[in-house]
């Protein structure tokens, strides 16, 4: 596709800046920043730019409700589970750990890691 485009003369002297730094055309320099620009747009941002967004966003005071208590009260507070049995829990967790070993273990041998 064959484009003209009268650009003003700052952004024609930088083009050739670029050019003579990078030792190519005016043509390839404008080529990669079109594509650069135009690649970038179609990526939509990047989470760090969604991350600042969010941030700069003010905040909503319908979302914040006031403290009506103590955290730590409130967590001391909530009734035990009478049918937990920590005893059992542990054996089970042991027997997943167990199993979370095996399974390193095997991929790493079956990976040349052992």
């Amino acid at each position: 596709m064959t484009l003209t485009i009268t650009l003003p003369d700052r952004i024609e002297q930088q083009l050739e800046q670029a050019a003579t730094v990078h030792q190519l055309s005016v043509e390839e320099v404008a080529i990669s920043l079109l594509d650069g620009a135009l690649m970038s747009d179609l990526r939509g941002p990047s989470p760090e730019e969604v991350v600042a967004g969010i941030r700069a966003l003010p905040a909503n005071p319908q979302g914040v409700r006031p403290a009506s208590g103590s955290l730590g009260d409130a967590l001391r507070a909530v009734p035990g589970n009478p049918d937990f049995d920590l005893a059992a829990w542990q054996a089970e967790w042991a027997a997943v750990e167990a199993e979370m070993k095996s399974i390193t273990r095997a991929n790493d041998i079956a990976e040349g890691r052992m």
